[in-house]
């Protein structure tokens, strides 16, 4: 290890500060950030670095300071570990060295190394067992504290997120139509480039839900995993919904039993139903983006329909107005002149028959317009209300399952405290006796 990460370690693990209450220099900061603006500008930096916001110390730090005694606690274990073996080899040694009848020195020599070795092993066990101490103590007077503190918060979290979707909710069911000015006018660029982004965010707001549960689900079960390292072996863990006659602090933390509950009780949220509300919603919105690139184009054909109607009537007037100059100015034969009106009276029906295709086109759009409006309002309160759902009923299976976290920790709290220890009942009865 170089002297950076050594350093940077000490540091770590000489750094120690009480849970019972935050340092004065933190009262007073707090305090005068509630004086002015700038000073809370100045420091809320540093208040949240260093506290995390937490009554009980920050989270982080914590786990920092743990891993640096697990850290210091392995390479202990890997030292004592490498002298044992060399103690066993010299203890090898002697026996053979007392076998072949070696010199009293030569024998001498190897004791006196056995004997160094040997202190050295007692060394690095009092060492290990001192900074196993170490890390239950923070393990108990800063982790559980933190988590519980977690806990509480989580629970206030998702009760506030509970009565907020149920607004949510509550709000779109009255929904029926939009106020926005641009509602039931034709669909624009614009208008398909605003439904790509809300899919966008539909499709980003999903992931980082899955993301933030599994992260939690990931977090717990580390922490779970490290906990189970406390267990005493061949002693089977027992949960809060079973009964055993050995009180559980015999055996493990309190916290693994808080973490073993927070890990099943994450699988039994609804998640998945959220994850699929905001997929269908996502693709729901896809469909109107594509029925909006439908209205478009049939937008698109009737404006060319239109533009080819006018170009026609233009046309037609130019060459009906050429025939009624001619036929004022010049004699023409009967027969030519009935030939010519016939020619008109034919263009005129063309042109007529086009106009009505233009209808018909324009009438398609306005059934175009109509779906994208249905499926804007209907999609819009059907999708939104299946994802509010999903995360009212979310929400209130979060918020229930920290509330039991954490009422259950301060129920076995309370039996524990009036619970004696095995070897206290038993030194009782020995008494007693």
């Amino acid at each position: 290890m170089n002297t950076e990460n050594s350093t940077k370690l000490i540091q770590a693990i000489a750094w120690h500060r009480s849970t019972s209450s935050k340092p004065s220099s933190c009262k007073s900061l707090v305090a005068s950030s509630l004086k002015g603006s700038s000073t809370w500008t100045e420091y809320k930096n540093d208040l949240f670095d260093d506290y995390g916001g937490m009554d009980s110390g920050s989270h982080s730090l914590t786990l920092g300071r743990l891993y640096a005694w697990e850290k210091k606690l392995y390479e202990e274990v890997k030292a004592g570990d490498s002298t044992r073996k060399i103690y066993e080899k010299k203890c090898s040694r002697m026996r053979n060295q007392d076998v072949r009848g070696d010199d009293e020195l030569t024998m001498d020599k190897t004791r006196a190394t056995i004997k160094d070795l040997y202190a050295r092993i007692l060394v690095a066990i009092r060492s290990a067992e001192s900074i196993s101490k170490r890390i239950e103590k923070l393990r108990d007077e800063e982790l559980q504290p933190q988590i519980i503190e977690l806990l509480k918060g989580l629970t206030l979290t998702w009760k506030i997120m509970l009565e907020s979707h149920e607004t949510q909710n509550k709000i779109l069911l009255e929904v029926k139509t939009f106020a926005s000015p641009t509602y039931g006018k034709f669909c624009n660029d614009s208008h398909r480039l605003a439904t790509l982004q809300l899919e966008a965010e539909l499709l980003n707001w999903r992931a980082c839900f899955v993301e933030y549960v599994a992260a939690q689900k990931a977090y717990v079960k580390a922490l779970h995993s490290w906990l189970n390292k406390f267990l005493v072996p061949e002693v089977e863990f027992c949960s809060r919904g079973r009964s055993s006659a050995v009180p559980y602090r015999a055996f493990g933390p309190p916290l693994l039993v808080i973490c073993h509950d927070w890990l099943s009780s994450m699988d039994k949220l609804p998640d998945k139903a959220v994850s699929f509300a905001l997929k269908s919603f996502s693709k729901d919105v896809r469909a109107l983006w594509a029925q909006q690139g439908e209205e478009q184009q049939q937008k698109r054909k009737v404006d060319s329909l239109a533009k080819e109607l006018d170009r026609r009537n233009l046309s037609f007037q130019k060459v009906e107005n050429r025939f009624q100059e001619t036929k004022l100015l010049e004699y023409k034969p009967e027969q030519e002149t009935e030939h010519k009106d016939e020619q008109l009276t034919e263009k005129k029906d063309q042109l007529e028959m086009f106009r009505k295709k233009l209808d018909i086109e324009k009438e398609k759009h306005h059934n175009y317009v109509q779906e994208t409006q249905r499926i804007t309002l209907g999609g819009f309160q059907t999708g939104f209300s299946a994802v509010f759902e999903s995360l009212t009923e979310f929400s209130k299976a979060s918020m229930n399952m920290y509330d039991d976290l954490v009422n259950h920790n301060e129920n076995n709290t309370g039996k524990m405290e009036k619970q004696p220890l095995i070897g206290d009942s038993l030194a009782e009865e020995n008494g007693s006796k």
